[in-house]
């Protein structure tokens, strides 16, 4: 009977450390992860595409966006052709940051960052600044894959909506 308790002790012991451990990553990988996304806000600020390009895991990560039906239509008043998507990738979004004169700003709301310590997402709502005029709005997701101890930006997806077009929905910080 004795050595029965003693047993589940020790196996309860043993099932309890790796959830310790795992609490542990979870909490660095995730301090490691909210510094990827300051980084990418200081990189676009600071106009840095060094610092910028350090942030992917290949050279040149895809940047996929899609309209949203409202933003969307308003341009094919225009253009009648027009689809509502953006491709591009990381080395061609910091580039074109990097040419203009005003300043750049990208503002994150409600950040949501899930890990397992090897692979994570973050997604968040954003608000794209230009000079001192706000040109775009969405939902963005990032995926990211924990590489020798970095983490790096594997693919960037965002919702697109013009705020002239709709209305910006977040908080203002």
């Amino acid at each position: 009977m004795y050595l029965g308790k003693f047993f589940n002790i020790i196996l309860a012991g043993i099932l309890l450390v790796p959830i310790a451990v795992l609490a542990q990553e979870s909490s660095a990988s995730r301090i490691k992860l909210q510094q990827v996304i300051l980084d990418f806000q200081a990189a676009i600020f600071e106009k840095d595409s060094v610092k910028f390009n350090k942030l992917f895991f290949q050279n040149e990560v895809p940047f996929v966006g899609i309209m949203s039906p409202k933003t969307e239509n308003s341009i094919k008043k225009n253009v009648s052709d027009f689809e509502g998507v953006s491709i591009s990738n990381s080395r061609k979004f910091i580039r074109e940051i990097c040419k203009t004169d005003k300043s750049q700003r990208e503002d994150f709301y409600n950040i949501d960052i899930n890990s397992d310590g090897m692979i994570a997402s973050i997604m968040f709502d954003y608000s794209f600044t230009s000079g001192d005029k706000m040109i775009q709005w969405g939902n963005e997701k990032w995926n990211l894959v924990n590489d020798q101890g970095k983490w790096l930006i594997t693919d960037v997806i965002y919702s697109i909506h013009f705020p002239g077009v709709e209305e910006f929905p977040y908080a203002k910080e």
